[in-house]
């Protein structure tokens, strides 16, 4: 599966942005000084973007970001992050140190200038932590705070726990409740509720702020609905992809605020255009789906785009096909909601749900596919061919209301 996994996770990371490379952590091997001290420089956890609960099938999301101020990178390096119910004091969520070496986000060095700052940038200026986690619905908090353990071995020191960071989780809040973006049964969905997706660590600065567009983004390619298998014949070509060209629609009636058309397409798998942010996310649409909303469309067909700026549209309206442009190897659809600005790149990812749908099969197990790593039938581009031999459908689908999808679901639109 490595291949398979590069290849397919390959899916994306080229969505927008390319990836960052994750920060080492060391290991603590001393024992603990606590809290902030006046031989030590303050730092403090602040939250750019509170959290807004929503439901995928596994349980209630949690997705935000802490920013930490007055970080000595040098001296101290974050090895540790523990969330805990403010109320209660209770621990809820610790992500392991796999986890946390992806999540921990070190400010850039160099850092960004002024100009990057303002025309875009991946650089960071302040160092992050990105969490994410699940509770069940009946446990969902209604304020986090924060348990930080740095590591100070560089300097000879012990670590210390800082301890604050309070996020209001935002009850008062929902999320967006749309159609889907395309329909049949076959829909595998990738990069999604997880803390460690490249969609969740890709904050972009632009005009002196910094978002995540991609917070809640979801990548999806299709599979034929009874074989499972993704391509056919020469799977090198993007064309040979059952998905190549499908129909993608309005998720919400709305107004198209963005119609970009003319971005080539990777007619060769992996073999992606250079990235820049005017084509990385290829060709694209974006339709403003009301009360500040914008849902965003990536990586379409070339020519295919059948909207144009100031268009109005209705939910499940065909709005362009799904293809291989931009900052994509593999024919796939790259779907987000933002908020804040009409654009996919500066806005903020906002949180939806699809009304409704059935998930066909149990997600696609990534540890199955090491196992067949080795194999030579799974070799190459065989894989996608292949990809059948993983997708072990339900005897009858089941109907979900009002979700996200997990990780490598495998499902069914109206």
């Amino acid at each position: 599966m490595l291949f398979l996994l590069i290849g397919i996770a390959v899916i994306i990371a080229g969505c927008t942005q390319p990836a960052a490379q994750p920060a080492q952590v060391p290991a603590t091997t001393v024992p603990v000084q606590q809290q902030n001290t006046p031989q030590a420089p303050l730092v403090t956890m602040t939250n750019p973007v509170a959290p807004i609960p929503f439901a995928s099938t596994k349980g209630i999301n949690l997705a935000y970001e802490l920013e930490l101020n007055g970080l000595d990178q040098a001296a101290e390096v974050p090895e540790k992050i523990e969330v805990l119910d403010a109320e209660t004091g209770a621990v809820i969520y610790t992500p392991d140190r796999a986890v946390f070496k992806k999540t921990w986000q070190p400010a850039s060095n160099p850092l960004p200038t002024a100009e990057e700052r303002m025309n875009g940038t991946l650089k960071l200026s302040v160092p992050r932590i990105s969490i994410w986690f699940k509770v069940q619905p009946d446990a969902v908090p209604d304020t986090l705070t924060h348990r930080l353990t740095l590591n100070r071995s560089a300097p000879g020191q012990p670590p210390r726990v800082i301890t604050g960071g309070e996020v209001t989780v935002r009850k008062d809040l929902k999320p967006v409740v749309i159609s889907s973006p395309m329909k049949g049964a076959g829909w595998v969905t990738m990069e999604t509720t997880l803390p460690t997706t490249h969609h969740f660590l890709m904050p972009v600065t632009i005009n002196n702020i910094t978002t995540v567009d991609q917070r809640y983004a979801q990548d999806w390619f299709y599979i034929d609905p009874v074989s499972g298998n993704a391509a056919h014949d020469n799977a090198t070509l993007a064309r040979n992809f059952y998905g190549y060209g499908k129909e993608l629609l309005a998720v919400a009636e709305g107004t198209v605020v963005e119609a970009k058309d003319g971005v080539p397409e990777n007619e060769i798998i992996y073999q992606k255009i250079p990235f820049a942010f005017e084509t990385g996310t290829g060709n694209t649409v974006v339709i403003d789906i009301g009360n500040g909303k914008y849902a965003g469309y990536c990586h379409m067909v070339p020519g295919s785009i059948r909207v144009k700026k100031g268009d109005r549209v209705r939910e499940g309206d065909v709005i362009g096909l799904l293809g291989n442009t931009g900052q994509s190897d593999v024919p796939h659809l790259h779907f987000e909601v933002v908020t804040g600005k009409p654009s996919i790149i500066g806005g903020e990812g906002y949180p939806y749900v699809f009304r409704n749908y059935h998930q066909m099969a149990d997600p696609i197990s990534e540890e199955e596919m090491q196992a067949g790593d080795a194999n030579p039938k799974y070799q190459g581009h065989n894989a996608w061919i292949y990809f059948g031999d993983y997708v072990h459908f339900f005897k009858e689908p089941q109907p979900r209301t009002e979700m996200l999808q997990e990780n490598w679901e495998v499902v069914s639109f109206p």
